[in-house]
């Protein structure tokens, strides 16, 4: 027997795949007018899978201001460092997730590295879901990617994360089944 959630899932996926996309231009526009993106020196977002909202206006914006981007690697609070000609170099993980590749070691980043030097910075981290309320509440694929990112980055003291959730309008429901385990965004953006 399937839970709310996995029935939710299945019914948002298919939703989103037939659903309209915002530009990705017109994400950046609206993400980059942050007062907690400008005020960020990392900014951590992802690469989208076909379903999800695209950011890739957002991460070439904030390369070009000079700020860190990061993307997920495969374990939570482990990512990949975007360089300019990031779009040139992206690898498929074991969990499907595309990330740069990093020959080098050069690329790698680890959240945990900030929290122990005890780093006093600014980041914004642009979240994906499969459908979120008003008050954060997120449905995400079920991994626990985010529940365990978002978790760490709320102990961050003294770096400070704001979490952003990112979604199509049609993606934002009333309420959504929780577990404990599960992590609210700061604020949800919907396009």
């Amino acid at each position: 027997m399937m839970t709310d959630k996995q029935e939710l899932r299945k019914k948002m996926l298919s939703l989103v795949k037939n659903g309209p996309s915002p530009r990705p231009e017109d994400v950046a526009d609206r993400i980059c007018a942050l007062p907690e993106f400008i005020e960020a020196s990392i900014v951590i977002t992802y690469i989208p899978f076909p379903s999800e909202v695209d950011t890739s206006a957002v991460i070439d914006r904030a390369l070009e201001a000079g700020k860190t981007v990061a993307v997920p690697h495969e374990k939570p609070g482990d990512f990949r460092l975007c360089r300019p000609g990031w779009r040139d170099s992206l690898e498929r993980l074991s969990n499907k997730c595309l990330c740069p590749t990093d020959k080098t070691g050069l690329n790698n980043f680890s959240l945990n590295s900030i929290i122990v030097a005890g780093d006093k910075l600014k980041g914004i981290i642009l979240v994906p879901g499969l459908a979120f309320t008003e008050f954060g509440t997120r449905l995400g694929r079920g991994a626990g990617y985010y529940d365990q990112l978002l978790n760490l980055t709320d102990k961050s003291e003294p770096a400070e994360f704001t979490s952003v959730g990112i979604c199509r309008k049609l993606q934002l429901l009333d309420s959504i089944p929780q577990q404990p385990h599960d992590r609210k965004v700061r604020m949800v953006i919907a396009f």
